[in-house]
């Protein structure tokens, strides 16, 4: 199916989140990712705290990722700054402006809303800071062609 909204600019406020960085190849990804969904929610919870968001990876130098090489930021955000434990770090995002679309597929197909994002970047006089951020409205038990992604991809 591919893109299901318009790409909009948008201006994203402040926020906290926790967090994880992980380095892995494209096998262990789904591990890595639900294991680190997992011990961040139970950081939540530790602190009586909820998310105020759905799941998010963050991809830094998404453009340089292979399949053997993928570097990960896996968090949650938080309405206040959260107290980080272990290798779970509490940071703060600054006030930025992002590009920001919803798929719907498989993750395989994502590959052509990245490349007009990038454009849409390009042809509009913006500069992409080389990271983007995948949010999962859907899990692994939902089947590849319902699975629904936001792409974010924050500008300079």
């Amino acid at each position: 199916m591919g893109k299901i909204s318009e790409i909009m600019l948008l201006k994203q406020p402040e926020h906290a989140a926790l967090v994880v960085e992980v380095q892995t190849d494209m096998q262990g990804m789904p591990k890595a990712i639900g294991e680190n969904f997992v011990a961040i929610d139970t950081l939540f919870k530790e602190q009586n705290e909820i998310t105020t968001d759905i799941p998010f990876v963050e991809y830094p130098e998404f453009e340089n990722l292979n399949e053997q090489n993928i570097r990960m930021i896996i968090g949650l955000k938080s309405s206040e700054k959260l107290q980080g434990k272990g290798n779970i770090r509490s940071i703060i995002v600054p006030e930025r402006k992002i590009l920001y679309c919803l798929h719907r597929g498989n993750y395989n197909e994502l590959a052509a809303l990245y490349n007009e994002m990038m454009g849409w970047i390009k042809a509009n006089g913006y500069q992409g800071t080389g990271t983007s951020i995948e949010y999962y409205y859907t899990g692994p038990d939902v089947p590849e062609e319902e699975q629904v992604t936001r792409v974010e991809m924050p500008l300079k």
